[in-house]
């Protein structure tokens, strides 16, 4: 089981995204190996037989995260006092996932690797699904949020106002993100339960715990 994402999606229009969804235009070199990682993988399980489980994971986020994610450092940024950075707007949408729900659909997935269709080279063309025992699963919350209600959220939680310093879009960033699960509900009953709301205030009290407890070490 190895961890794609949902980057590889990249300029595609429909949403939600889907697995069966066409993946050949990644609008950055992030999508770009994310890509190359589910290609490389397929060729192993194709040659020996390796199975493989790709997660395209949907903007994960949560205690113990990534201190360069945009939740973490508007969090940091906010209980400081400091300037934090919102491109466009603060309008793009991200499928928020809290890290409760991924560890959920990677322990279901890790009890049933995928084997070999039955199906014929030819009639098994879906992106997602092969001949060869590998597969790929969305991993998200299918329940886009804006990036202005993050911070709206972010400031209740800390108690303060963000001071916001706008910048225009970044190159190889996307509008949306939007997790089409029906893939991994159907097969597995994953069913994600953490909105936003949830996970981040999980996230603050941790951080204010951990924030605490390095400065007095």
């Amino acid at each position: 089981v190895y961890a794609s994402s949902s980057s590889v999606y990249g300029a595609n229009a429909k949403l939600p995204f889907a697995e069966s969804d066409n993946v050949d235009h990644p609008v950055s070199l992030y999508a770009a190996t994310k890509k190359a990682n589910e290609l490389m993988a397929h060729s192993y399980s194709h040659l020996f037989g390796v199975p493989t489980t790709g997660l395209r994971f949907f903007t994960v986020y949560g205690p113990w995260g990534r201190p360069d994610m945009a939740y973490w450092r508007f969090t940091e940024a906010i209980l400081a006092g400091q300037p934090i950075d919102v491109f466009a707007g603060g309008l793009l949408k991200r499928d928020f996932t809290f890290i409760d729900d991924v560890v959920e659909a990677m322990g279901r997935l890790l009890e049933h690797p995928p084997t070999a269709n039955n199906l014929s080279a030819a009639t098994c063309t879906a992106p997602s699904t092969s001949v060869a025992p590998w597969r790929i699963y969305n991993v998200g919350n299918h329940s886009p949020v804006s990036v202005n209600d993050m911070i709206d959220i972010l400031e209740q939680l800390c108690e303060r106002k963000a001071l916001r310093v706008e910048k225009p879009m970044q190159p190889g960033d996307v509008e949306t993100t939007y997790a089409d699960i029906g893939l991994l509900t159907r097969e597995f009953s994953f069913h994600p339960n953490t909105p936003l709301h949830i996970g981040l205030q999980r996230f603050v009290e941790w951080f204010r715990a951990w924030s605490s407890s390095r400065h007095s070490a």
